[in-house]
């Protein structure tokens, strides 16, 4: 991958700020999950969250974009790469996965497997080959992922493989951003300009003229509850902070932390929204947390 974008907020890399950032996205990426379950289970529809997500933060950033003029620094190509991984077919294949799977398998083939997709992708676009170190940690966080799926839900591939395949096509989707951050230096008006307003001219008109809603039938504070977090917190901060730390530790820690989102899910979801937190799921935080540690300490070998 060519870098053809300048870096607008760039440092030396900072590991306490990096963390700091992958720890924050855990936070928001958990809460979106919850809030996300909440909205689904309203009136609202797939494509209602969708048009918050990528209206409202396309609106709210556009005139720091219009100011930045980011796309005088960006291919077409780059920008139809950086629009399609963090914006509308990522939605929609993610979205589509629960119609087909339980929630609690993408704390596997999504989340779980996010360290394993680094490595491959880190190999084939880098030539850097995984150590020891960080192959222990992707194991134990694959183990622990699975552990939060089996505490959620009975985990049958023949019946869900269709959605396990789709979770592992959203996976490859967020990988393939974290590279880009690395490759591309994305600037904060580069990745508003894609994971925003580029998705909302495609997506917003298509929502109005010919898809489903159910925004007339939703209480007025659940909406604008839905409005706020979808249409704020991922895409105008979440996708931020992924360059910040990817810019700082590198794609294989941030991929690595964010892997404990499924059970940080699952225990947002157990305070908010009353679902049960089973023994296995209490068993998923002491295997992942360890793996995710292992996984983003320095490495004494070189890779």
């Amino acid at each position: 991958m060519a870098s053809s974008s300048r870096v607008s907020f760039s440092s030396a890399p900072n590991a306490v700020i990096g963390i700091s950032a992958a720890l924050i996205i855990v936070i928001i990426w958990s809460g979106w999950l919850v809030t996300s379950r909440a909205g689904v289970q309203s009136e609202l529809t797939v494509y209602d969250i969708m048009a918050f997500r990528f209206g409202i933060s396309g609106l709210l950033s556009l005139p720091y974009v219009l100011y930045a003029k980011p796309w005088r620094h960006m291919t077409i190509r780059n920008m139809a790469l950086a629009a399609t991984v963090t914006g509308v077919p990522y939605c929609l294949v993610l979205f589509a996965a629960f119609n087909y799977a339980p929630a609690a398998h993408g704390a596997v083939f999504m989340n779980g497997i996010l360290p394993a997709l680094v490595m491959i992708f880190g190999y084939f676009l880098f030539r850097e080959k995984p150590n020891r170190q960080q192959i222990i940690g992707a194991v134990l966080i694959i183990a622990g992922a699975s552990c939060a799926a089996f505490g959620v839900s009975g985990f049958d591939i023949r019946s869900t493989w269709l959605g396990d395949l789709m979770f592992v096509i959203a996976a490859t989707f967020f990988v393939l951003y974290l590279m880009m951050n690395r490759a591309w230096q994305l600037s904060v008006s580069q990745i508003w300009f894609c994971g925003s307003i580029l998705n909302a001219l495609v997506f917003i008109p298509v929502w109005w003229l010919f898809l489903p809603t159910g925004i007339p039938d939703v209480p007025t504070d659940q909406l604008l509850f839905q409005m706020g977090y979808q249409g704020i917190l991922p895409n105008m901060f979440g996708l931020v902070l992924v360059s910040i730390a990817v810019r700082n530790v590198g794609p294989s820690v941030t991929a690595a932390i964010m892997s404990g989102v499924p059970a940080s899910g699952a225990l947002l979801g157990y305070i908010f929204l009353g679902e049960e937190l089973t023994w296995l799921g209490i068993m998923s935080l002491l295997i992942l947390t360890p793996g995710i540690i292992i996984a983003s300490l320095p490495s004494r070998a070189k890779t």
